[in-house]
């Protein structure tokens, strides 16, 4: 874990030789105070950029969505267009067929 050792590190235990045992831990302390404010401080940037790509990804997703919606639209108009006019080319064949017939009538007659 992270925090074994401290104690071995800040000298808790021990009896200090020559020196100052709160003063050690003090200056331990105010290191370990400054390096979670550099945490704390990135840990904002971070957040910042999270929530930033979060509003990214959402206004993504909403286009992504509307772009599909418009897609089976524009294929939902294709296929009626197709519908439409393979009626109609079905409706030429059958008025060719009736003109033709309508002229070898006429020819025979």
């Amino acid at each position: 874990m992270w925090f074994e050792g401290i104690s071995a590190q800040t000298g808790i235990g021990r009896v200090a030789r020559g020196g100052n045992v709160a003063e050690g831990l003090t200056e331990r302390l105010i290191r370990a105070e400054r390096e979670a404010g550099f945490h704390e401080r990135d840990m904002s940037a971070f957040q910042r950029e999270r929530i930033d790509l979060e509003h990214r990804v959402a206004r993504m997703e909403a286009e992504l969505e509307a772009l599909r919606r418009r897609r089976l639209e524009a294929y939902a108009r294709w296929w009626n267009a197709r519908d439409d006019r393979d009626r109609a080319l079905h409706v030429c064949r059958r008025l060719r067929r009736r003109i033709d017939r309508g002229r070898r009538r006429a020819a025979e007659d």
